[in-house]
Parts: C-alpha cells; sequence; structure tokens
C-alpha cells in the first residue's frame, strides 16, 4: 500500500476506527440510566409488598380493615415487577391503577361490578382463594397506601372490605343486619369456634361501596345468552355400560375423547364405552340430539338416558340452550334396552305426532291440502 493510499484511508475512515462515537456513547448511557431507575422503581416495590409479590393467600381477620384490587391487575403488576433481565424494559407497564379502580363502579349505582374472591375458613384461619383472571383480591391497607402513593391514586378512591360472620350459611352478604362482626380486641373470643355462638357462623367480605348485584346479574344474563347463541360447535356424548357413569363424567369435567383412536367416522373406543363429538347449535332440540346418538351410537331414542353432570335431559322439543347445554360440554348417555332396536329410518319417515291425518271423506277436495284455515275461510267467502 503507497503511503498516499493509507493517509487518504485513515483521513476518511480514521474517526470511526480510532475514536467513539459520542452520539452513541450519550444515547448508550441513557438507555442504562433508565433501565437503572426502573429497576430501583421495582426493587422498592418488591420491598414494599414482600407478601403481595409471593402470590400466596395470607391469613385475614375479622375487624380489619382491608382494601380490594382487581385481580387480573394484580397479576400484571406482580409480573411487571418480578420481570428480569431483558423483560425489565421490554414488559409493559400495567393498566393505570386508578383506571382500574374507577371501572369496577357501575355509573347507574356506584357499587362494585365485580365480587371478592370466595374465602376460605379452616382450621379456625381464614384465607382467599387466589385467581389471575376474575374477581376482587384483597390486599392490606398499607399494601394500599403504598399502591396509591406509587400508582398516584387518592387513598379514598379504594375499594375497602372487612371479614364479617353471618348468623347463618344461608344469610346473604347484603343482609348486613343479619351479620355480626368479630372484633379482635377481646384477646379471649377467637375465630376457632371457642365462642360458642360462632360454631355455626360463616365468615364471608363485606365490601364498601357495596357489590351491585343488580348490574352483575344482568351482565352475566346478557353473556349467558351470548354464549348459548352459538353455531355448529362440537359437544362430547359419551356411552356408559354398566351402573353408574365414571366421576369425572357424572362432574361434567373437561374429560375429552381420546384422540387419534377412531373406531368409526363419528365415534371413538374409550375405556368407559363408546364417545362421539357432534356438530350442535344452541337451536337443537333434544330430540335431534337424541337422533344424532342414535345414528352415532345405535341405541334407540326411547332407550336413551342423557345426562349432564347428574340431572337427566329430558323434554324432547326443549333446545340445547333451553337445557343450557354449552360448547365443549361432556353428555353421557346409558341404554335402557326397555324397547326393540329399529332403524332410524323408521323414525324419520313416521308422521310428525302434532300431524293430524286428512280426512279420507275429502279426498281431492282442498280440504286435504296443506293450506292454512284462513285460506280456505277466504276462499269459502269469496264463493
Amino acid at each position: 500500500m503507497q503511503p498516499w493510499e493509507s493517509s487518504s484511508r485513515a483521513r476518511f475512515w480514521g474517526k470511526a476506527d480510532t475514536q467513539p462515537c459520542e452520539i452513541c456513547d450519550h444515547k448508550l448511557s441513557a438507555v442504562a440510566s433508565v433501565e437503572d431507575r426502573l429497576r430501583a422503581v421495582k426493587l422498592k416495590q418488591r420491598q414494599s409488598h414482600e407478601k403481595l409479590i409471593s402470590g400466596k393467600g395470607f391469613a385475614l381477620n375479622p375487624g380489619q380493615k382491608y382494601y380490594l384490587v382487581p385481580s387480573s391487575w394484580l397479576s400484571e403488576w406482580r409480573a411487571y415487577i418480578t420481570a428480569t433481565g431483558k423483560n425489565v424494559s421490554s414488559l409493559p407497564e400495567p393498566q393505570s391503577l386508578e383506571v382500574a379502580i374507577n371501572s369496577l363502579k357501575c355509573e347507574k349505582h356506584s357499587r362494585l361490578l365485580q365480587r371478592p374472591l370466595d374465602i376460605v375458613y379452616k382450621r379456625g384461619g381464614i384465607t382467599q382463594k387466589t385467581s389471575n383472571t376474575d374477581g376482587l383480591a384483597i390486599i392490606s391497607e398499607s399494601d394500599w397506601q403504598s399502591f396509591s402513593e406509587e400508582w398516584n391514586v387518592e387513598h379514598a378512591d379504594g375499594a375497602c372490605a372487612e371479614i364479617v360472620f353471618s348468623k347463618s350459611s344461608e344469610d346473604k352478604p347484603h343482609e348486613s343486619s343479619e351479620a355480626m362482626v368479630i372484633s379482635d380486641k377481646d384477646p379471649d373470643q377467637s375465630i376457632n369456634g371457642a365462642n360458642d355462638d360462632l360454631e355455626d357462623c360463616r365468615p364471608y367480605v363485606r365490601t364498601d361501596p357495596e357489590v351491585c348485584e343488580e348490574c352483575i346479574g344482568e351482565r352475566e344474563s346478557c353473556a349467558l345468552v351470548e354464549k348459548l347463541n352459538y353455531q355448529n360447535e362440537d359437544i362430547h356424548v359419551y356411552l356408559v355400560r354398566g351402573k353408574e357413569a365414571p366421576k369425572s363424567i357424572r362432574e361434567a369435567s373437561a374429560a375429552l375423547p381420546v384422540p387419534d383412536r377412531r373406531t368409526s367416522k363419528r365415534s371413538r373406543r374409550t375405556t368407559t364405552g363408546n364417545s362421539i363429538s357432534l356438530k350442535v347449535s344452541g337451536s337443537t332440540t333434544v330430540y335431534q340430539l337424541k337422533l344424532m346418538i342414535w345414528e352415532s351410537l345405535g341405541i334407540v331414542k326411547e332407550n336413551q338416558k342423557l345426562h349432564k353432570g347428574p340431572l337427566e335431559i329430558e323434554e324432547d322439543f326443549a333446545t340445547l340452550a333451553d337445557k343450557c347445554i354449552f360448547p365443549g360440554d361432556v353428555l353421557w348417555v346409558k341404554d335402557s334396552e326397555l324397547f326393540e332396536d329399529r332403524d332410524i329410518a323408521d323414525e324419520i319417515s313416521e308422521p310428525k305426532a302434532d300431524a293430524l291425518p286428512a280426512e279420507e271423506g275429502f279426498r281431492g277436495t282442498l280440504l286435504t291440502s296443506s293450506v292454512s284455515a284462513q285460506l280456505c275461510q277466504d276462499i269459502v267467502s269469496s264463493e
């Protein structure tokens, strides 16, 4: 290489090869500074909410004030705070806690649109069940105080909760006059049944504001109607041999047919007998479903004892929506063997019970046709 070539190349590439880029260093420093601050914030929150981070239930005490947050928000927050490595800056923040809290209250009554998660009363201790998606989770007052500072929420906007005991298991949570608050001021009075008056009591969560059962009921009804308005979805039917269905099927569990073990186009062999998957809609009648089962499993419609869980499905002309049969449900059927086998074609070709036979004496007239009675009257009046 000639000296002049070396000097030219040095003039062209020199700064990039020999000196660091100050702009790039500045950007890298800024990014590192942001990540350091983010780590510090998350570390502080982990220290402030050490018990809450674990996700485990904690003991609840009557007479103590708690607060409620959506379980879904708490799950997102926990994932965000505990993220490490590359996920520290890439994982998005959870939804604004203020927005999440405000969305809990209905506009019509300013009451809660979600219910607290169920609580468990076992061996003298009270804990709350956990969920990552549904319901309201109980947190301590100190946790709420920290949340309100960390996420810029007014402390007074929080939904409060307390553990109270009902006088009977049939009492409803909104019947506060029938509930008794167990105070922790008396050390001799404990939750474990030492006081005879509390032996039959059941704890529940009383909230402020109250749960809006009216709005929740309307929303659940709409969701149920929408869920039952399905088309061409699968349900599963098991043929049960023997006196009783297995517990998993009887309880309508999520047991599905064994995959890739077809005995025919529509049925599969299992340890219980045959299981089939059928395409149905919410408007499918029980009669039509029994015909499908007859065609697939060869059980005469009259011999079918069809069940969902422990309940027998009756009323042939009720729809599956009427019987609250949803997509993916597991049904089971037994063969009573009371009636003789016959071809399904005979059932299909038989006249319907509600179709009256035409009078033979009027053969060849309009009275034997399928025209409506109103049309017949119009013809007679016109003559």
